[in-house]
C-alpha cells in the first residue's frame, strides 16, 4: 500500500475520445489532448501562460469506414507552446488510406512521426485506434443481430484475436467467441 504522502499538482493531462456513426454509414473518431500546470510561467511565443490554461490543446478526427480504413484526418491544433506547432497538422493527410489493424503504431510512427508531426496528435492516435475498435465492433454487431443476420463468424480470422491478454488463442474468450480459433 502507497503512504498518503502531501503532494503538490504541477501538471495535468486529459485525454477525450468520442466515437460517431454518421447518417452515411461512416464513423467518426474524436480525440483531445489538453495539457494544463498548475501555476503561471512565461513563455516566448504566447507571453504569460496562466495556471490552467491549456499548454497543448490539440485534437484530431478520423473518418472511418467499417472496415477501419482512415476515410479522412483532420489535426487541429487550437493550444501550443510554439506558434510553429500548428504547420505540422496538414501531415496528418498521409494516413488516409491506412487501416487500423496490427502495425498502425509502426506505420503512422513512419509517416507521421518525429519532424513529420505533433508528438501529442500521433500520441492520440494510438487511443483513436482503440476507441475505433470500441466504436465499430460492437455497433456492427448490434446491427448484425437487429436485422437477425447472422454471418459466420469462423469463416475470417477475427481482427481482434491475438490484440490483447484475452484475445489470446488459447483463452476462454477465444473459446467461447471463436471455437474454430481456440488453441488447446
Amino acid at each position: 500500500m502507497m503512504k498518503n504522502i502531501k503532494r503538490k499538482l504541477l501538471h495535468n493531462r486529459n485525454i477525450s475520445l468520442k466515437g460517431y456513426v454518421r447518417y452515411d454509414e461512416l464513423f467518426e473518431i474524436e480525440a483531445e489532448l489538453l495539457d494544463t500546470k498548475n501555476y503561471d510561467f512565461q513563455n516566448h511565443d504566447r507571453g504569460i501562460i496562466k495556471k490552467d490554461e491549456p499548454i497543448h490543446q490539440m485534437k484530431i478526427k478520423l473518418v472511418l469506414d467499417e472496415n477501419l480504413f482512415v476515410i479522412d484526418a483532420e489535426a487541429k491544433t487550437e493550444n501550443s507552446p510554439y506558434s510553429i506547432c500548428k504547420n505540422a497538422n496538414s501531415n496528418f493527410k498521409k494516413i488516409i488510406g491506412l487501416q487500423i489493424k496490427s502495425g498502425w503504431k509502426k506505420t503512422i510512427t513512419k509517416l507521421i512521426g518525429g519532424t513529420n508531426g505533433c508528438t501529442h496528435i500521433t500520441e492520440l492516435l494510438n487511443s483513436v485506434a482503440t476507441a475505433a475498435f470500441q466504436t465499430i465492433y460492437p455497433y456492427k454487431s448490434k446491427q448484425k443481430n437487429e436485422n437477425n443476420t447472422r454471418l459466420n463468424q469462423d469463416q475470417q480470422r477475427p481482427l481482434l484475436l491475438e490484440t490483447c491478454h484475452a484475445f489470446n488463442p488459447k483463452s476462454e474468450v477465444v473459446k467461447r467467441l471463436w471455437p474454430k480459433w481456440y488453441e488447446n
